[in-house]
């Protein structure tokens, strides 16, 4: 395996994404977060510790990956509020791919009177076509990536770092691979 992004440099992004956020959610006195996949389970932990704003935590299905193949799966409807009462709503996201999860939530959230909705990704693929409004980094298409609560076959999730197992080259811009 090989170093993508240490701990530190994780830090530092949810640090700023929570500033970020914090500032664009100051005005609410409540936000719900609804949390979409295992694999963000440590992002989203870091990223709601560190916002000031109260939260009511959400935890929803999404599409996985059993070794290299990834599968679709159906939100789970039953784990979100019947009405939001235009609440906002923060959607945290592992990696945005194809965009037809969040794309799914977001009109099933829209449906139960959620108020504004932001999604913030650890990872939004390089040429996807989902639209969140903040991501700590991006991933080329074909790099597979484990720790920080990502997985492959439900190991590797424990690691405070994350890994690739593909040979890439990291530019010097932060966050871009």
């Amino acid at each position: 395996m090989k170093l993508l992004y240490d701990a530190a440099t994780l830090s530092s992004r949810v640090a700023d994404l929570a500033a970020t956020l914090n500032r664009d959610l100051a005005t609410h006195k409540l936000i719900h977060v609804v949390v979409t996949m295992n694999g963000s389970v440590m992002f989203a932990a870091d990223l709601c510790r560190a916002l000031t704003i109260p939260q009511v935590l959400h935890f929803t299905g999404g599409s996985y990956f059993q070794g290299a193949i990834k599968h679709e799966h159906a939100l789970n409807p039953e784990s979100l509020p019947t009405g939001f009462n235009h609440a906002p709503v923060l959607i945290i996201e592992d990696i945005l791919d194809s965009g037809n999860g969040i794309r799914q939530l977001r009109q099933l959230l829209a449906e139960r009177q959620a108020g504004p909705i932001t999604v913030v990704a650890l990872f939004k693929r390089q040429g996807s076509p989902a639209v969140a409004e903040h991501a700590a980094f991006t991933l080329p298409r074909e790099l597979f990536v484990v720790g920080y609560g990502l997985d492959m076959d439900g190991r590797y999730r424990e690691l405070k770092d994350i890994y690739t197992f593909e040979n890439s080259v990291m530019t010097s811009t932060p966050g871009l691979c």
